[in-house]
């Protein structure tokens, strides 16, 4: 959680005295005092999503349902969720297209009334509602689950493989799990550091952060351009799997089909083709835009079967980075790029030798991790070690993308 999203919170509580006189307002506001302790506590100490349970599963037989199992979950708004019994939600949507499974928090007025005919509920309870969306909401939410549906398969399935599911096959990946908050991150400097001056050795305990630490979130939109769609989605979808499960970074992967609206809100623009593009000229300023706000453009060639096309895509870029006023310089040691998570004294390889540049918060690789995300070309699979780099190396990247907002 994001330190923005904790101090908007400004508590205030009654100041009591004899002859006080306690109306609805000043029972509503003593009771909200110590509701939103209790939201603000959960926010800075802790991280939101699925505390347990709310595992999704296919309904038995298979059809378009899911049944939801009981569980607990704290929203980005500080809400606890309870579902204390199993539920069984019906799919609605019969177009192609990725379904986002999410619960909200919901207050329900209810009963007993006041006066009893005709007057005004008396308890509200805290409960929730499960729905289906064709995009993921800007109010708060938690992901419980996504579905790449084909309606010419109307039939929902546990996935086999949970790490790789395939269409209609509930996709688990992208669940953000609740636990302690961690000690928030040093800011990225825009220039290297000078080297400090020597101090005496020390020996100090490591701490890794673990699944359960806070998660802070990274959005990254994925664009292909100048080729064919679905270009290094694969290995892009493994990195984010990799990255969310093994450090405190939530990453939140997002499908750009429009820049003037898909790009707000992303830390991380992905672009990636093996041939030339251009972008009109009307829509960079969308562009310009997500830099402005701290964002990053990350551009990348895709050179299986068309390493001159991969070329023609970096030019293309390049060409970009200039018209968006953004000078791209080869990445040289001790560059935040190669020192934000992973230490790196070298742009490490990926399918191909490592290259970066960067430039204003846009950057393009020759290296072809995407590739290399899923473990190489068919043809030449890569070594573990090569794969392992490569991953540490997007990592890299996303923490990049994080720290310089």
């Amino acid at each position: 959680m994001e330190i923005k999203d904790v101090i908007r919170f400004q508590l205030k509580r009654e100041n009591p005295f004899p002859g006080m006189m306690v109306d609805a307002d000043i029972w509503s506001d003593a009771h909200r005092y110590h509701r939103d302790a209790g939201r603000l506590h959960l926010l800075a100490f802790h991280s939101t999503g699925i505390v347990g349970g709310l595992e999704v599963n296919q309904n038995d037989p298979p059809d378009l349902s899911v049944t939801i199992r009981p569980g607990l979950a704290a929203d980005p708004d500080g809400n606890i969720v309870i579902v204390a019994q199993p539920q069984r939600y019906k799919l609605q949507t019969r177009e192609r297209g990725i379904i986002y499974l999410i619960i909200q928090f919901r207050e329900i007025p209810g009963p007993p009334l006041q006066p009893p005919d005709g007057g005004q509920p008396t308890r509200i309870t805290e409960g929730y509602r499960i729905q289906e969306r064709d995009k993921l909401p800007n109010e708060p939410y938690v992901e419980l689950a996504r579905i790449d549906f084909d309606p010419a398969d109307p039939v929902i399935r546990d996935p086999k493989v949970p790490s790789k599911p395939v269409k209609n096959e509930i996709d688990f990946r992208h669940r953000q799990g609740a636990g302690m908050a961690a000690p928030a991150p040093a800011p990225i400097p825009s220039t290297p550091p000078s080297p400090p001056p020597p101090q005496p050795e020390r020996v100090a305990p490591i701490v890794q952060p673990g699944p359960t630490a806070a998660r802070e979130t990274v959005t990254v939109g994925y664009l292909t351009l100048g080729g064919t769609d679905g270009l290094h989605r694969a290995g892009i979808e493994n990195l984010v799997r990799e990255v969310s499960w093994r450090s405190g970074i939530n990453v939140e992967m997002r499908a750009v089909t429009s820049l003037k609206k898909d790009v707000k809100g992303c830390q991380l623009l992905y672009v990636v083709g093996n041939s030339r593009f251009e972008i009109p000229g009307d829509l960079h300023a969308a562009l310009g835009d997500l830099l402005k706000s701290g964002g990053v453009i990350f551009g990348e060639g895709c050179s299986e079967g068309q390493p001159k096309g991969a070329k023609e895509f970096g030019l293309a870029f390049n060409q970009l980075a200039t018209q968006l006023k953004c000078k791209l310089e080869a990445v040289q040691r001790d560059h935040p790029l190669l020192t934000c998570a992973h230490i790196f004294s070298q742009v490490p390889q990926g399918v191909e030798p490592g290259m970066l540049l960067e430039g204003g918060r846009m950057v393009y690789s020759a290296g072809d991790y995407g590739c290399a995300w899923r473990g190489g070309r068919p043809d030449s699979p890569l070594p573990r070690e090569t794969i392992r780099t490569a991953v540490e190396m997007g990592a890299n990247i996303l923490a990049f993308a994080k720290g310089t907002k």
